[in-house]
């Protein structure tokens, strides 16, 4: 890995622009990172995928200091608050520059992380997922309907499997310009393409390269199991260099199994304890602030630092809900005091092992200053609790018994 660090210092511009690479083969698209508008690639031109007009012109406007927008709001006002931003962290980070960046070049280049969402098969029906990452989410919208705010079924495209040859051949040729490669879903370990990677990782060789993939750790422990054996040969015979986990969970108890409902939380805890044994690998619990998680995160953060006594090596990744889902779920919609102390109390309690933990603490500080400069929004509170109700018709739940402080916010206000 180069030690080289993101040289544009201006108030714009992201390493992640030119580094990172979302591909999502359900739908042929292209992002730069995931909160970016993403861009339908063709398979004539595929191997343009991370250099589409769009991404090019975006990396210009930072260029000249200007905000692209397309999704890149989110980390604008994260700093227009004085918080530290996903784009000022990452910019740090030595290595992430692609190897053929030149500032004052064409700005095509080759990214050095690769991320690709497989396809949308998923056993859990997360509340603010959206059906192009979730089977569950998707079939629920057909049979049901949309929720209130618009969100529709989706259908694969018909040449996906031609789309995945192009980005294996693609890998291919550049494998040896990657830092890191991360799979995602729908749900991988339900997926056989994850296998496929490892297969292709296998026959090659990428001393520099980290695998990640990002669960719910809602499988069965055979299959845990089985990546983490797989992925341990593929260190020891020197084909990567490590492995990384990301355990997608939000916050803890019957309040986690309605928002990520399917979602068993003692299969969870049995998984990760399996997990944590294995020091070799890089352990992340990524977790997805929502208005509805924010109240009972504390204790999957406190059982967090429980399992940092065993693992010191474990972190946490604090991200605000996003994809369209944010209209409803976004804490900010409450205004600046409904969450204060709870998100205090986060920020107070945040378990600190390494320099990693101390920087994690800092993004989940902005991301209270960014709520703490909102109002209650009135219209997206009432789409929230019509969407509620939705979900408790569809699902047979009660959300008012799990979420009581929201419910009594919806009567006061006369929501």
């Amino acid at each position: 890995m180069s030690n080289q660090v993101f040289p544009i210092r201006n108030d714009t511009a992201c390493v992640y622009k030119w580094g990172w690479n979302t591909f999502r083969l359900f739908n042929a698209t292209s992002s730069s990172c995931h909160r970016v508008t993403p861009v339908a690639v063709s398979l004539d031109n595929f191997d343009s995928f991370h250099n589409t007009p769009e991404v090019l012109n975006d990396r210009q406007l930072m260029l000249n200091g200007q905000w692209p927008g397309r999704g890149c709001e989110y980390c604008e006002n994260i700093e227009k608050q004085g918080g530290v931003s996903d784009r000022l962290y990452h910019n740090n980070i030595p290595g992430l520059t692609p190897v053929d960046f030149d500032p004052a070049g064409d700005q095509k280049v080759t990214p050095r992380i690769l991320e690709l969402y497989l396809t949308n098969t998923c056993d859990l029906a997360c509340v603010y997922c959206l059906p192009i990452f979730s089977s569950r989410i998707n079939e629920e919208l057909k049979r049901y309907g949309s929720y209130p705010i618009g969100i529709t079924p989706v259908t694969q495209v018909s040449d996906r499997d031609q789309y995945f040859d192009a980005w294996l051949t693609w890998l291919d040729k550049n494998y040896q310009h990657l830092d890191r490669l991360s799979i995602l879903g729908g749900e991988p370990f339900l997926q056989k393409e994850l296998w496929s990677i490892l297969d292709f990782v296998d026959s090659r060789k990428n001393q520099q390269l980290t695998i990640s993939v990002n669960t719910n750790l809602n499988s069965k422990l055979s299959t845990i199991t089985r990546f983490v054996e797989t992925c341990k040969k593929l260190i020891s015979g020197g084909k990567i260099k490590k492995v990384n986990i990301d355990a997608s969970i939000d916050c803890w108890g019957p309040q986690a199994e309605f928002i990520r409902d399917g979602l068993n939380l003692a299969r969870w805890k049995e998984n990760f304890e399996y997990l944590i044994q294995h020091k070799w690998l890089t352990i992340s619990v990524h977790q997805v602030v929502t208005s509805l998680s924010i109240g009972s995160t504390l204790e999957l953060q406190n059982l967090i630092a429980e399992y940092k006594k065993q693992n010191p090596r474990i972190t946490q990744a604090y991200h605000v809900v996003d994809s369209g889902y944010e209209e409803i779920y976004h804490p900010e919609i409450f205004g600046k005091a409904f969450f204060k102390d709870k998100l205090d109390e986060l920020i107070n309690h945040y378990p600190i092992s390494t320099d990693w933990d101390t920087e994690a603490r800092k993004r989940l500080e902005g991301i209270r200053l960014m709520i703490g400069a909102t109002e209650p929004n009135l219209l997206r509170l009432s789409k929230l609790r019509a969407t509620l109700d939705i979900i408790d018709q569809r699902r047979k739940t009660d959300w008012r018994k799990l979420f009581p402080e929201i419910n009594q916010y919806f009567i006061e206000n006369e929501i």
